[in-house]
């Protein structure tokens, strides 16, 4: 593309100025009218200048915008409950909460193991079924000789944690349709338990679970004694804290 030539702009009276003076006419009124033409020549190739350097500067700016605010080139991972530790994924359907859910973790050495009944938790930390929760993690622990330990965890939202808390609280202090067992003492004893841990504003509180051996099966907070029904089990045995059995589960046969 040719270069523009700014006096191209001045009209024919300053052009043939010009050229008359280039020519060697001295006439007055042409050097006049070509000191008029290079004046203007120089004011507007300032003009252009500034105008250049402005989209220059512009320019540089926008370059060192879109270096400073563009986003991190360094890659985010997505916290969920694929890397989890479990191998379950979570089951939204089922109230199963993500991985990163502010719940308590299950201990590993938990009192239930050396608790001499289902009804010794230690003072403080049983349930209020009046207490409002906002998180749940069933823990299941193992008593065999020589201390099983714990089992396997689940964790689960606060919508399921508060359904499991409004079926337990409605249930009365044993099932009737329960057998009542006779056994030797020394397998009287339950093979395993669940403990479930409540968050609430105060702090974790706990239900105790047994529904094996043939001493007693329901739900302990403690202080309140419920009997073993199959809606609330519903709830939260699945997973890895689904037991393969139980001798009053067994018994209610719809768990």
């Amino acid at each position: 593309m040719p270069e523009h030539d700014p006096e191209q702009e001045l009209g024919p009276k300053f052009t043939a100025a010009l050229h008359n003076q280039a020519a060697g006419q001295t006439h007055s009124q042409n050097s006049r009218m070509a000191h008029e033409a290079r004046r203007r020549v120089h004011r507007r190739r300032q003009t252009w200048s500034v105008a250049a350097g402005a989209v220059l500067v512009a320019a540089a700016i926008g370059g060192v915008w879109s270096f400073a605010g563009g986003e991190s080139p360094v890659a985010t991972s997505n916290s969920d409950s694929s890397g989890d530790s479990k191998a379950a994924a979570p089951n939204t359907a089922q109230g199963v909460a993500p991985s990163n859910e502010s719940v308590a973790g299950c201990p590993v050495d938990h009192p239930i193991l050396t608790a001499p009944g289902p009804d010794a938790l230690p003072a403080g930390t049983g349930l209020d079924l009046n207490t409002m929760v906002t998180g749940l993690r069933a823990c299941r622990y193992g008593f065999a000789e020589g201390g099983t330990g714990l089992l396997g965890q689940e964790s689960f939202n606060a919508a399921t944690a508060q359904q499991v808390v409004n079926e337990i609280k409605v249930l009365p202090e044993r099932n009737p349709k329960l057998p009542v067992f006779k056994c030797a003492p020394q397998v009287s004893k339950p093979s395993e338990a669940i403990v479930l841990r409540f968050e609430t504003a105060a702090g974790t509180r706990e239900i105790w679970v047994e529904y094996d051996g043939c001493e007693s099966a329901g739900f302990f907070t403690g202080t309140h004694t419920y009997g073993l029904f199959s809606a609330p089990l519903k709830l939260f045995m699945t997973g890895s804290v689904r037991p393969s059995g139980g001798t009053y589960l067994d018994a209610l046969k719809d768990w």
